[in-house]
């Protein structure tokens, strides 16, 4: 009874922390309210649908073979929250108002956002078909349209081909308390992609852990969804006798290095972070995964080495590997800075106060509180911790060189959103420059156009003016030619009036010379 009461108690708190963190939206972006209890919950699958809308995500139940939901409301739905207990394939919300429809589940994700804005602004009633078999639901909550809460999970997908750091963590609590301050450090303030797979998902023993660790990624910053080995969970405080476990239980040595190996293919990580050789505080899971880290990491990049996941996901050779608490090549990671995201709580703060507080099933072993929180929960700093504390790491592998300032597992490293900023960049500027000479040659192209409009007038003016000049010559010639006309014509007038001048002289003698004889002739003629 206890027991449960504390679980219960720690829930309520965890959820306080989640619902508290509110994100701060822009003037004009709407808060979405919760109007969950503004909606009834009817359909098929379930005899009563109260516990679906109850807030108590402790209690999940499984339908009938098939199973069908219809919210019905009087405010607009802008988006749901669905809390799954087991995976389930591909359903179907549809708004009955305009028989509009959308297709949901596709990622297979335990807790799942569903933005409804495809169907519209006014959507009051939905209906929800799960017609794969039976369904394992916990909760669903409605909100008006807007930016949701912090506390509603919005995962991205795995980080295929573009992980800046890959997180082998062995159990659902370990990455919040052996790699306490990664994801509210790497992930959320820094900004880089980081990335957990997890060797076991726990469902053979305690399906709550895998919605706590949900909860505690989510909330110290990790937005990409974990991926999760299939391998059972126990504990046996040797490595050679937990590979043997392994062998018995169906799992070869050889089995487990391929999981490993086609994770390191899958993500491509530029970091790769694995389990203390020496299991933290001895545990044999966490020995096997850092062992199985550690010859992933020489083999991945042959693709002679289990060629099926070389080629569905290509080769790939890590360029960093730390493991945690490693004596050689030591680097001390700074998680007690106040981080600006977090409203000045530390890395480890977050997954001290935040992140762990969210496994509640762990929260009955006293060794991991001494441990984490110290005796009368005196301990505030990673660096306070002294037996394998979750900054200190040792470089085991690089492709890159060692570190120089030992304090940061990115060290000569560029990230993919830096080099996907960088080639943004490069793009950016071959389309300027693209446009440049564009601009140039359009430029010339233009300058040219003059030249030759300004030949073409140029050509149009000569010609012109050669016109002209013809034209002048031309009259010039014709009136030379008419003076020499008029002056032929003038000499020709006087030769004429010189002709007829001479001729009427000629005429004139010649009458007077005729006259002259016959009057000569009259004489003579009187005397005889």
């Amino acid at each position: 009874m206890k027991f449960v009461l504390r679980r219960f108690w720690a829930f309520i708190f965890c959820l306080l922390v989640l619902t508290g963190l509110s994100i701060v939206v822009s003037a004009e972006e709407t808060q979405a309210k919760d109007i969950t209890d503004q909606v009834s919950v009817t359909g098929s699958g379930y005899k009563d649908f109260s516990f679906l809308t109850d807030k108590d995500t402790l209690i999940y139940r499984t339908s009938g073979k098939s199973c069908t939901l219809t919210l019905t409301g009087s405010a607009p739905i802008g988006s749901l929250y669905l809390l799954f207990d087991a995976p389930y394939e591909e359903y179907t919300i549809t708004d009955p108002a305009t028989g509009s429809s959308i297709t949901a589940g596709t990622a297979g994700y335990l807790h799942e956002y569903v933005d409804l804005s495809p169907l519209g602004s006014e959507v009051t009633s939905l209906t929800l078909e799960f017609s794969h078999g039976s369904v394992q639901l916990g909760e669903v909550y409605v909100f008006s349209p807007g930016q949701v809460p912090e506390f509603v999970q919005r995962w991205q997908p795995p980080l295929e081909g573009g992980a800046d750091i890959l997180l082998f963590a062995t159990h659902s609590d370990d990455d919040q308390l052996f790699f306490a301050g990664l994801f509210p450090l790497y992930a959320r303030e820094l900004g880089y992609r980081v990335q957990v797979a997890y060797m076991t998902d726990h469902r053979e023993d305690d399906l709550a852990r895998s919605h706590e660790v949900l909860n505690g990624l989510w909330i110290t910053g990790a937005t990409n969804y974990p991926v999760f080995g299939e391998f059972p969970d126990f504990r046996i405080d040797d490595l050679a006798q937990s590979y043997a476990e392994y062998l018995r239980r169906g799992y070869s040595e050889e089995d487990l290095l391929r999981y490993v190996v086609a994770q390191i293919r899958r993500f491509d990580p530029l970091v790769v972070l694995g389990h203390d050789f020496k299991g933290e505080y001895g545990h044999g899971m966490h020995m096997v995964y850092a062992d199985l880290v550690a010859k992933a990491v020489d083999i991945s990049a042959d693709a002679t080495q289990f060629p099926d996941s070389a080629e569905t996901y290509g080769t790939w050779d890590p360029p960093k590997t730390y493991i945690h608490a490693y004596a050689e090549n030591p680097i001390v990671l700074d998680y007690d800075t106040p981080l600006a995201s977090f409203g000045g709580l530390t890395a480890f703060q977050v997954s001290q106060q935040l992140g762990f507080p969210c496994h509640l099933s762990q929260q009955i072993y006293k060794s991991f509180q001494r441990w984490f929180y110290g005796p009368d929960r005196t301990i505030t700093k990673a660096s306070e911790i002294t037996d394998y504390p979750p900054h200190k790491f040792g470089l085991l592998r690089t492709t890159v060189g060692p570190d120089i300032r030992k304090n940061d597992f990115m060290e000569n490293l560029t990230s993919y959103g830096e080099q996907e900023r960088i080639e943004q960049e490069r793009l950016e500027q071959e389309r300027l420059e693209q446009e440049r000479l564009e601009q140039e040659r359009l430029e010339q192209e233009r300058l040219e156009q003059e030249r030759l409009e300004q030949e073409r007038l140029e050509q149009e003016r000569l010609e012109q003016e050669r016109l002209e000049q013809e034209r002048l010559e031309q009259e010039r010639l014709e009136q030379e030619q008419q003076n020499q006309n008029t002056s032929r014509n003038k000499r020709l007038q006087k030769l004429i009036f010189l002709l007829c001048g001479m001729v009427f002289c000629a005429v004139v003698i010649v009458i007077l010379l005729i006259s002259t004889r016959k009057n000569r002739r009259g004489k003579y003629s009187k005397k005889r």
